[in-house]
């Protein structure tokens, strides 16, 4: 016999299986399950871990297999399922789930729909143009006619350019709802090109409130 080789006793091997009892009874009902064509039930902590969906970290560091869900994961199941029983987040509570927008995010977004698409104000006020120019206030008009910059790699594409009928130039820029950037950035093209730019607001369901926004030094 060479070295290291292990010995065991005529006692132990028992009809070619070597081992103790106990590891003799597990290795024949192993054999057995698996000879067998019955399904066999997995145990709690196995049958958690096939049933998590991806994403989700489990721990089944204990026997009994509770689980951690990811936070975000969970706040979003939570929102889900309040949205769904019709309930409202609480008063106190300001925290926007992932995805969604606050009623003012989405309310700039209207304005955000790609180059040559109106929004909803934008094409109303696009009535109140073509009504003024069948009465002959004004001879032409075009949506986003005119790029205009104002530095390097910045530019501003005001929403409406309007020749009125003594032939000068305006801009019209509508907004449902005006922010400080996007008046900073308008009063910004009027100070640099000497037309007339004339902020408008949809006031109420019919009505419009007009700002001249024209740079003085013109």
């Amino acid at each position: 016999m060479s070295k290291g080789t292990v010995r065991f006793p005529a006692s132990a091997i028992v009809d070619g299986r070597i081992g103790t009892s106990r590891v003799a009874s597990t290795i024949a009902d192993a054999a057995a399950r698996l000879a067998s064509n019955e399904h066999v039930a997995l145990d709690a902590a196995t049958s958690q871990m096939v049933a998590m969906p991806r994403g989700v970290k489990t721990d089944i560091s204990n026997t009994s297999g509770v689980q951690s869900v990811a936070p975000h994961l969970a706040a979003g199941a939570k929102h889900r399922a309040n949205a769904a029983l019709g309930e409202k987040p609480a008063a106190g509570n300001r925290e926007t789930p992932r995805g969604e927008l606050t009623p003012l995010q989405r309310n700039q977004a209207l304005g955000r729909l790609g180059t040559g698409r109106m929004n909803k104000t934008e094409a109303a006020y696009e009535q109140l143009l073509a009504a003024r120019l069948h009465l002959g206030e004004i001879l032409f008009y075009r949506f986003e006619a005119h790029k205009l910059r104002l530095g390097d790699n910045t530019f501003y594409t005001p929403d409406f350019t309007v020749i009125v009928a003594d032939g000068s130039t305006e801009y019209h820029e509508v907004k449902g709802y005006w922010t400080d950037k996007a008046r900073a950035k308008t009063k910004a093209a009027a100070a640099q090109h000497p037309y007339r730019f004339i902020a408008i607001k949809r006031s109420g369901r019919h009505g419009w409130s007009f700002e001249d926004l024209t740079s003085r030094s013109w």
